[in-house]
């Protein structure tokens, strides 16, 4: 039996037009599959994906690199710019975390000095004056401030030649030199008693007793002490 000519299937490689439509379906699919395939395996092989090793979020800041404090250098830390990091990748383990050390400097706080305050001129404190003149015994008032107790070392008196003569030294009613002087000024030096009987504390009384009724005035009167002090008192 005769087909009638536009009855006939036309074929391309010996293929009709059916056949060749599935056949570019299965090479979709096909394509779809090679794609989904590279796609997963990328996924399945990144460092963040590694199955077995936990994902830890990045402490780390951009742009700055910490590195490791050496074994020599405990405490030393080091911060690096993302302007001067060489441009390097390096290769690193995931979920490891560098430790971090860091120093702080030691205070120094500057203590005051000591300002020291200097001795008071103990002979400034010093006081010798005249009291009165009564019978034979002309007396002084001799006052010490300084609170340390001074010893008397050398008396000098020039005294009127009314008084004829001199004969005795008093510190606060003890005798402290015993001789006769009968010519002005009279320099003692050689003492009796002991080296106490000599010290003034806070209030000594000064007196000599001289040959006749002592003048009321006229007299010139200087101690030395063991500490170099010098005083003096006119009348």
């Amino acid at each position: 039996m005769n087909r009638k000519p536009g009855s006939r299937s036309r074929r391309i490689l010996g293929m009709t037009g059916k056949q060749l439509g599935m056949l570019a379906i299965l090479a979709v699919l096909l394509l779809l599959v090679v794609l989904a395939t590279l796609f997963f395996a990328l996924d399945f092989f990144d460092g963040s994906l590694v199955p077995g090793l936990p994902i830890e979020p990045s402490t780390r800041t951009s742009g700055e690199v910490i590195g490791t404090p050496s074994p020599t250098a405990p405490g030393h830390q080091t911060s690096l710019s993302a302007s001067n990091v060489p441009s390097w990748q390096g290769t690193e383990t995931p979920g490891a975390v560098s430790t971090v050390h860091t120093s702080t400097p030691a205070t120094q706080i500057a203590t005051p000095s000591q300002t020291l305050t200097p001795p008071a001129d103990i002979c400034a404190m010093l006081d010798l004056r005249f009291l009165s003149a009564t019978s034979n015994i002309a007396a002084w008032r001799l006052q010490n401030d300084s609170g340390v107790a001074l010893t008397i070392t050398r008396i000098e008196i020039d005294w009127p030649k009314s008084n004829d003569a001199i004969f005795n030294a008093f510190l606060d009613g003890k005798v402290i030199w015993s001789d006769e002087d009968l010519t002005p000024p009279t320099i003692m030096t050689t003492w009796i008693g002991d080296p106490e009987d000599r010290s003034v504390g806070r209030l000594s009384r000064v007196e000599f007793f001289f040959g006749t009724l002592a003048a009321p005035g006229g007299y010139d009167l200087y101690l030395w002490f063991e500490n170099g002090c010098e005083i003096s008192a006119a009348n």
